[in-house]
C-alpha cells in the first residue's frame, strides 16, 4: 500500500527490500506530530499520532520489544498477514523509527479480516476520533514465533478461553469466546474476574466451567449471545459472520417489530440505577490484564 510516494529509505538493507517488494512506505518520524501514549502491553508499546503528509490521518505507531534485534522472523510472520484485508482490523502502512531509541517502529492502519486474534481483550480496542471503533494487535498481538516454545500459553488469562487454557492452540472459536468477555465488561462497566487473582486457579475454574455473573436487566437476547459465545464446547459458539448478522438484526429492526418484553428489558438495563449490587471497581491487587506468558506447564498435569 503505498500513500504518500515517499522515496526515503531506512538504511536497513533487509527491512529497505521487504518495504519496496510490498510496497509499503518507509516514513521518516518528523512526519507524524500529536504523538500520544495509548497502551504498554507486554512485547510493545502502543501509541496513536497524525501522519502530516496525509491529510493528518489517525494512525497507530508500534514499537515491538525486541523488534529490531529480531526483525527478520517479524517480516516473515507479517508476510502471512499482510494478505488478508478489512476495515475492521488493523493492516500495514510501513515503518518509521524513534528518534531516541533508535528502536524500529510499525505504522498500521484500520484494514482487512479473517484472521485468528489469538489475543482478543479490552486492551486491543481502541476508540479513535469520530468514535470509530478498532481492533490492533492483530499479527502483532504475539510476540514472534521464536520467543514461543511449543506448549507455551500467552494471553490475558480472564478473556481466554478454557480449551486454550489446557494448551490447545488458538482459533477463532477461542477469539468468539474473548467476545464473550467484552461483552460482559460492556454490561458491568468492569473488566472480567477483576475481583480474583489472575492465577492458575482462576484458569483452573473457567476451564471447570465457571462464568460471570450476568448483571441484572441485561436483555435476554444479549444474554444467550453472550452465553452461546462463552460455550464450553468451541464447536457450539457462533461464529463471527453469525454475531454480525444478529447484532446487525438488533441495530435495524424496526422499532415496531421489536417485541414489548425486549423494549422493557432494553429501557429497565439502561435506566437501572447504580446501587449496591454494582460489581466491584477496584481490581484484586493480583489481576493483571496484560498480555503474558504464564507458566502453567508445570501445573497442568495436576
Amino acid at each position: 500500500m503505498i500513500l504518500g510516494g515517499t522515496t526515503e529509505k531506512s538504511e536497513n538493507t533487509i527491512l529497505d527490500k521487504f518495504i519496496e517488494e510490498r510496497r509499503l512506505i518507509w516514513i521518516p518520524y518528523n512526519q507524524f506530530d500529536s504523538v500520544e501514549y495509548l497502551d504498554d502491553g507486554g512485547f510493545g508499546t502502543v501509541y496513536e499520532a497524525n501522519w502530516k503528509n496525509e491529510n493528518n490521518i489517525k494512525v497507530v505507531l508500534k514499537c515491538l520489544n525486541n523488534l529490531n534485534e529480531h526483525l527478520n522472523e517479524f517480516l516473515n510472520e507479517w508476510d502471512y498477514y499482510e494478505k488478508c484485508f478489512s476495515t475492521r482490523i488493523i493492516n500495514l502502512y510501513g515503518f518509521t523509527e524513534h528518534p531516541d531509541t533508535l528502536n524500529y517502529m510499525v505504522v498500521i492502519a484500520i484494514h482487512k479480516q479473517n484472521l485468528i486474534h489469538g489475543d482478543f481483550h479490552d486492551g486491543n480496542i481502541f476508540n479513535t476520533v469520530g468514535d470509530k471503533v478498532f481492533v490492533s494487535d492483530l499479527g502483532l498481538c504475539r510476540p514472534v514465533k521464536s520467543f514461543l516454545k511449543k506448549h507455551d500459553i500467552y494471553g490475558v488469562i480472564p478473556f481466554m478461553a478454557p480449551e486454550v487454557l489446557r494448551g490447545k492452540p488458538y482459533t477463532s472459536a477461542s477469539d468468539i469466546y474473548s467476545f464473550s468477555m467484552i461483552m460482559w465488561e460492556f454490561t458491568s462497566g468492569v473488566p472480567p474476574f477483576n475481583n480474583r487473582a489472575h492465577d492458575f486457579q482462576l484458569s483452573l475454574s473457567i476451564c471447570k466451567g465457571e462464568r460471570l455473573e450476568i448483571r441484572e436487566n441485561t436483555p435476554q437476547c444479549y444474554i444467550d449471545l453472550m452465553k452461546k459465545c462463552w460455550n464450553e464446547d468451541p464447536l457450539k459458539r457462533p461464529s463471527a459472520s453469525e454475531i454480525s448478522n444478529i447484532i446487525a438484526d438488533w441495530i435495524f429492526r424496526p422499532y415496531l417489530k421489536i417485541s414489548k418484553e425486549l423494549k422493557s428489558n432494553i429501557m429497565e438495563f439502561i435506566n437501572v440505577p447504580i446501587g449496591n449490587d454494582e460489581p466491584i471497581t477496584e481490581s484484586h491487587s493480583q489481576a493483571c490484564y496484560k498480555s503474558r506468558l504464564l507458566d502453567f506447564t508445570s501445573k497442568k498435569s495436576e
